[in-house]
C-alpha cells in the first residue's frame, strides 16, 4: 500500500512502515524478514520537513539522508547530524534512505543476516524465534549491534522524537525509542514497535559549543560503521559524549564527558574514554572483524580529541 497521508498510514492491523526501503527491502528480498502488510511513506508530505528555528531543528522522517547532509542550516548549527548523514552508506543510497528508516533499521548479525537456507543449517536464534544467540551461547538475550550512525548524532544532541502508537502522538527522547525499537527487533523474526515515526526535534545549540562526529569503517562512508563517535563540548551545557556500533544501541560515556568540562589533560580524557568504553560495549564477531580487534578501535576517541570542531 502507497499512503499519502498519516492517516492512510494508521490503517491496518500490524503494519510495516517503508521510507526509502534500503535497509529493509533486502531482507524481504533474501526473505530474512517476511513481513506482509507493507505500507509505503515516499508521498507522505507531512513526514519530509525540515526546518529550524530558535527551539531548535526539526527533521521529518521521511527526510532523505543526502537532504539532511548537504542542508546548510544542519551543517552549520549542528554538524554532527549532517556529518553522520553524509557518512552513511553511498550517494545514491543517501538519495533514496530516510531517517526515520535510519533509526529504525533492523540490528545485524553474521549469524542471522543470511539467506534462510544457509540458516537453515543452524537452531533458531532469538531473532528468528529461537532461544539462543549464536554470537554469545550464554546470553539470555539477542545481542547483534545497532549500526546506525545518525542515531549516535542525534543521542548526543539529546534529540526527541515524534511517532504514533495506538493512535495517540507521543514523544520521548530518541534514545528511549531505541532502545524500545532494538529490544522488539532482538526477539523473533520481522518482530517490531507498531508504531509510526513522524519527526525528530533537535534542541538548539547554545553560544560557544563545539561538536562533531568521527566514524570508522572498512571501506570509508559505504560500510555500516565498525564504530562511530558523536561528541560535544563547550557551550553553557554539560559535555557529552555516544559511541555507536558497539551494542544493542548507542552508548553515553558519562564520566569522560566529565573529565571533558573539567578540562583535564588529553592524554587522561582519552585513556579514561577508551576504559568507559570497554565496560559499555558488548563487542561480537562481525563480518570483517573479530571482537578483540574490534576492542583496539575504542582509542580512536583520541582523534575526537586532537581535532575539535574539525572532523
Amino acid at each position: 500500500m502507497i499512503a499519502k497521508t498519516i492517516t492512510e498510514a494508521l490503517e491496518g492491523s500490524r503494519p510495516t512502515y517503508i521510507g526509502g526501503g534500503t535497509d529493509i527491502m533486502p531482507l524481504l528480498k533474501n526473505r530474512v524478514r517476511d513481513d506482509r502488510e507493507l505500507v509505503f511513506l515516499h508521498e507522505v508530505e507531512e513526514l519530509k520537513e525540515l526546518r529550524a528555528d530558535g527551539s531548535g531543528l526539526y527533521l521529518g522522517a521521511g527526510v532523505t539522508l543526502r537532504d539532511i547532509a548537504d542542508s546548510p542550516v544542519v551543517r552549520e548549527r549542528w554538524p554532527a547530524v549532517a556529518r553522520a548523514a553524509g557518512a552513511t552508506a553511498s550517494p545514491q543510497i543517501r538519495n533514496i534512505a530516510t531517517l526515520g528508516g535510519n533509526i529504525m533499521q533492523d540490528r545485524r548479525c553474521i549469524y542471522f543476516n543470511q539467506s534462510r537456507f544457509w540458516r537453515s543449517g543452524l537452531p533458531c536464534c532469538f531473532k528468528t524465534g529461537g532461544n539462543i544467540c549464536h554470537q554469545i551461547p550464554n546470553s539470555p538475550v539477542c545481542r547483534a549491534i545497532y549500526y546506525s550512525d545518525v542515531a549516535t548524532a542525534l543521542v548526543m544532541y539529546q534529540a526527541e522524537v515524534e511517532y504514533i502508537e495506538g493512535g495517540v502522538r507521543k514523544q520521548c527522547p530518541v534514545l528511549e525509542l531505541i532502545r524500545r525499537h532494538s529490544e522488539a527487533n532482538g526477539l523473533a523474526c520481522g518482530e517490531h514497535l507498531p508504531i509510526l515515526v513522524a519527526r525528530f526535534r533537535v534542541p538548539a545549540c547554545p553560544a560557544g559549543e563545539w561538536s562533531g562526529f568521527y566514524k570508522y569503517a572498512m571501506r570509508a562512508t559505504i560500510d555500516f560503521p565498525l564504530i562511530n563517535f558523536a561528541m560535544r563540548a563547550g557551550g553553557s551545557r554539560p559535555a557529552r559524549l555516544v559511541a555507536g556500533a558497539v551494542a544493542p544501541w548507542p552508548v553515553e560515556l558519562p564520566e569522560t564527558a566529565k573529565l571533558l568540562d573539567a578540562r583535564a589533560d588529553k592524554d587522561e580524557i582519552a585513556a579514561a574514554g577508551e576504559a568507559e568504553l570497554k565496560k559499555l560495549a558488548m563487542p561480537i564477531k562481525e563480518a570483517c572483524i573479530p571482537p578483540l580487534r574490534k576492542a583496539e578501535l575504542y582509542a580512536f576517541f583520541r582523534i575526537l580529541l586532537s581535532q575539535p570542531g574539525q572532523f
